[in-house]
This record gives structure tokens, sequence and C-alpha cells, in this order.
């Protein structure tokens, strides 16, 4: 798994978050629907599944991060990581101030085009052991 990792890092010039990196190999992900709160208590909500870092044939963290982040619907330093069950996303900040930070991102309340902003997001965590710790099983 630490090569799949390091081939994505190397392929769009980022860095994952330590807690995620470990999270992602030491396969602590969870592998049924798990549910999440937001700091502010405003959004609630089921993860039906977190993606692989890199996959052939379906989304993964190279898709997410190419078609929304690199395709300008997200801020580019922000990599999707999960798929929330009404079709929004959970994003892990990469660098930058909130370098680590997890959010909820509104992708059904952005405009069409989308913002390309931090405007339809909400923080989970302050990082990934964080998330992973708030999350409930239904």
């Amino acid at each position: 798994m630490n090569d799949v990792v390091h081939q994505f890092e190397q392929h769009f010039g980022v860095q994952l978050p330590a807690a995620l990196r470990n999270a992602v190999t030491a396969d602590r992900l969870p592998c049924e629907n798990v549910m999440f709160e937001t700091e502010d208590k405003k959004v609630a909500g089921w993860i039906t599944e977190f993606w692989p870092v890199a996959s052939e044939d379906g989304e993964s963290y190279a898709s997410e991060y190419e078609e929304l982040s690199l395709g300008g619907l997200l801020p580019d330093n922000l990599l999707p990581v999960a798929f929330v069950a009404n079709g929004d996303r959970i994003v892990v900040s990469l660098r930058g101030p909130d370098c680590g930070n997890v959010y909820y991102w509104g992708w059904s309340e952005e405009p069409d085009p989308e913002s390309n902003s931090y405007r339809h997001m909400r923080r989970i965590a302050a990082n990934f052991d964080g998330f992973l710790a708030g999350l409930t099983r239904g």
C-alpha cells in the first residue's frame, strides 16, 4: 500500500497528511456504512464508501482529485476521500494552514458552476484520526 500512496503523491505532486497516510496504509478505514457529524452539528450523514488510493475501474483518490480538485470544482488543496449517500463528499486538506482538516463538502448545495471555494464546506475534524474517532455505526 505504501507504494500506491507514494505513486499517487508523486503523480500529483502532493503529500497525504500523516494521519490519513497512516490510516490508509494500516487499512484502518471502515468497510461498511458509517455516520459522521460536522463540528457545528448542522450536518450529519452516511458515508457509503471510502475510496481506494488508486483503482483501475472505479472511483479513487486519483480519479476524484483529477476530476474535482484539478478540474476546478474544488480548491486544489482538497482531496475527496469518501462518498456520502446523497452524492456529497468528505474531503481532506493536503496543504495550507488547514492541512489535515477533514470537511464535509455539500456539493449538492453548490451553484452551477461550482464555486471552487470553501463556501459549502463544514469542518468535521481537525485531523483524520479525529474524524475516524467521531464516526459511528448506525
